[in-house]
């Protein structure tokens, strides 16, 4: 009762949104209630997509063939996974708790050793050989975690000194080539790679930036807020963060425009983000009280938006979410 009652006071309090004005309405892409938690969505193109999750013992990857969305036999165990990234048909790398990462090779599902017993909440590369996974459970016993792939080995990447106190979770990395490379996390640490060295980038952001996507090298947006929604824009020159209260906290985005993101987060929320104006306009009334975690959008047009009741303690059931829409000419 009491998250229903918060999720009205937020369409009330945004009550000048209204459903995404071009494209066409979100629809429930299929029923994942007893999928498990799903955390995030990728693949290679249109008719190859895959939706990973589960629960925190066990791995579920969800596959859409063009068609139809269908279970996948992994062939090898694996707790939740969080993070997937895929450059081809046949090299889809999938990232989750306990330093667990998967690959596909389009043939089989194979356990990549990690240095790392760290839950890893993100991956993203610039080639097959040059792929970044990021971590850490959060808590002062835990630690942030920055990992590489060469093509053959996950190693450990040493950390710049943060002037940020009390980072132990790095969330995502994401990047517009091997030489322009950002990671996001606990108190809204930023970190840069460029080519040669890592280093810290203060962004204006105490909260947690949760998530990040672009257009490139001169527009990438962070998203976070465990209560109220930030967002965080790099601009080419320089970080701007702001407040997006009382909007709940953003959890994913992808940007298929330099002008306009698309955003999920707690509560059911499902946006649009304009990024001139910072004004966001999310479906009202959300869909689901649930939280979404991610987003994410194929060539077709078509954006994928998944989560659960991640928000939720010790849920004695893990129940996901799978919506989808497609976008018009102009977001």
């Amino acid at each position: 009762m009491k998250r229903a009652l918060v999720v009205a006071a937020f369409v009330v309090a945004l009550a000048r949104c209204s459903s995404p004005s071009q494209g066409t309405s979100w629809t429930q892409a299929f029923d994942a209630s007893d999928v498990g938690w799903l955390l995030d969505t990728c693949g290679p193109s249109p008719d190859d997509l895959y939706a990973v999750g589960g629960t925190e013992t066990t791995a579920a990857v969800m596959h859409f063939d063009g068609t139809k969305w269908s279970p996948l036999t992994l062939g090898v165990a694996a707790p939740l996974l969080n993070w997937c990234h895929a450059f081809a048909a046949n090299d889809v790398t999938m990232v989750g708790n306990q330093g667990t990462v998967l690959h596909w090779d389009g043939a089989s599902w194979t356990q990549q050793a990690t240095p790392t017993t760290q839950n890893l909440w993100g991956v993203w590369g610039a080639a097959p050989d040059d792929l970044w996974s990021v971590g850490g459970d959060g808590l002062a016993d835990g630690q942030a975690t920055l990992l590489h792939w060469d093509g053959s080995t996950w190693s450990t990447v040493a950390l710049p000194t943060l002037q940020k106190a009390n980072v132990w979770q790095f969330l995502k990395v994401w990047g517009t080539s091997a030489n322009d490379v950002y990671v996001v996390g606990q108190r809204g640490v930023v970190l840069h790679w460029d080519g040669s060295a890592w280093s810290e980038e203060l962004v204006g952001a105490s909260d947690d930036l949760i998530s990040l996507w672009g257009t490139g090298p001169d527009r990438v947006v962070a998203v976070g807020g465990r209560s109220n929604a930030i967002v965080s824009v790099w601009d080419g020159t320089s970080w701007t963060t702001t407040s997006l209260a009382p909007a709940p906290g953003l959890n994913g985005v992808w940007m298929r425009t330099p002008d306009t993101a698309q955003v999920v987060g707690t509560y059911g929320q499902l946006g649009e983000l304009d990024l001139t104006t910072m004004t966001l306009t999310t479906l009202s009334p959300p869909p689901t009280d649930l939280d979404f975690h991610s987003i994410f959008g194929d060539a077709s047009g078509h954006v994928h938006a998944v989560g659960g009741n991640l928000a939720v303690a010790d849920p004695p059931e893990y129940e996901g979410l799978a919506w989808e829409r497609l976008l018009g000419s102009g977001e």
